[in-house]
């Protein structure tokens, strides 16, 4: 007799585009393996960047009312534990509706009601899944500190973190990435063209420094491009300091086709995000990274400390970096090419 395969996959997740695209990534590869017959449903927070990059993709989205509890405000804190009773609700409703064979928690605050849920619901019999987390960082998040003890195996992007489940089915399988992320040949060419962005929603600390920076480019703004993805709140600040310096500059507030601008990129300047660094490593560009430096638990300090001892990228401490100290990281890596080849993986 034969088994009936496991079809059914929720992704639950969400709220930066790194959990969110290592969710649509692990979709992808779901229906190759499993057949286009099979289904995904994601479920993920109203508000959050996943109303626009799951439909994108394809997939069904659910999405939950909820906040997240760490890092913020007592009265941010306070607000999420009130939405928590009807996230757990509605989140109770979908699975029982979808009945999932798989569930994987790809992080961010909506992982944990979802999660949580289904942990219940198979405890009471009510539901038969199997229960999988992915932990993207070097540092153990909020979220999955708490629903480790409830899930069936955990994947991994760092292989240190083994240590931490020893209880539990570990597998280091590195970031979930799109399959469109694949090496792409050197772009050691003229212009040298600088790729800035500071993940999905851009980051006001890197735009800052980047502005900072663009006086100093402007005796080698024939030899120099810059492709910069701001985000909506400081798009027109960052297109006016471009127009002032007289530098080429295609400024967006957010780029969908990220391929299409690595194979063109021969230098990355971004945050230090899991998902951020596993692609800049894929399609094999140098990069200069400029951490978050409110991350949870510091997380993204940790990542481009791991990748900068491994030689594979050049790291910039936000608080203590200026625009002439950025530019100079540039021009280094603009004359260097030896250097560009040196900082392209781990």
């Amino acid at each position: 007799m034969k088994t009936k395969p496991k079809s059914k996959l929720l992704i639950a997740g969400g709220g930066t585009g790194g959990h969110i695209l290592a969710g649509v990534a692990i979709a992808d590869a779901w229906k190759a393996r499993i057949g286009s017959s099979s289904q995904v449903l994601f479920i993920g927070a109203k508000r959050g960047l996943e109303e626009k990059l799951v439909p994108k993709a394809g997939y069904p989205l659910v999405s939950l009312r909820i906040g997240t509890l760490n890092g913020v405000s007592l009265g941010r804190k306070l607000k999420t534990l009130f939405q928590l009773p009807w996230a757990f609700l509605v989140a109770v409703l979908h699975l029982l509706k979808f009945r999932p064979d798989c569930i994987i928690g790809v992080g961010g605050y909506s992982s944990g009601p979802v999660v949580m849920s289904a942990a219940l619901l198979r405890w009471f019999h009510l539901l038969s899944t199997r229960i999988s987390l992915l932990e993207q960082n070097s540092v153990l998040g909020l979220t999955n500190r708490i629903l480790a003890k409830r899930a069936d195996c955990i994947f991994l992007v760092f292989s240190e973190m083994a240590r931490l489940f020893p209880k539990k089915e570990v597998y280091v399988t590195g970031n979930p990435i799109r399959s469109s992320m694949v090496p792409m040949p050197s772009a050691d060419r003229e212009p040298f063209v600088v790729f800035i962005f500071g993940g999905s929603q851009g980051a006001r600390g890197i735009n800052q420094r980047v502005v900072e920076s663009l006086s100093y480019f402007k005796k080698n703004a024939h030899r120099i491009e810059f492709v910069h993805q701001t985000g909506e709140a400081d798009f027109e600040t960052v297109s006016q300091a471009y127009r002032e310096a007289g530098l080429r500059a295609r400024v967006e507030k957010f780029i969908f086709d990220m391929p299409e601008v690595y194979k063109k990129a021969s230098l990355v300047i971004c945050r230090a995000g899991s998902s951020t660094l596993a692609e800049i490593a894929a399609v094999g560009r140098a990069s200069i990274l400029i951490p978050l430096p409110t991350a949870a638990d510091q997380h993204q300090e940790k990542n481009a400390l791991a990748y900068s001892e491994a030689g594979a990228a050049m790291v910039l401490n936000q608080l203590k970096t200026n625009g002439f100290e950025l530019a100079s990281q540039v021009f280094q890596t603009q004359g260097c090419p030896g250097r560009r080849s040196r900082v392209t993986r781990p």
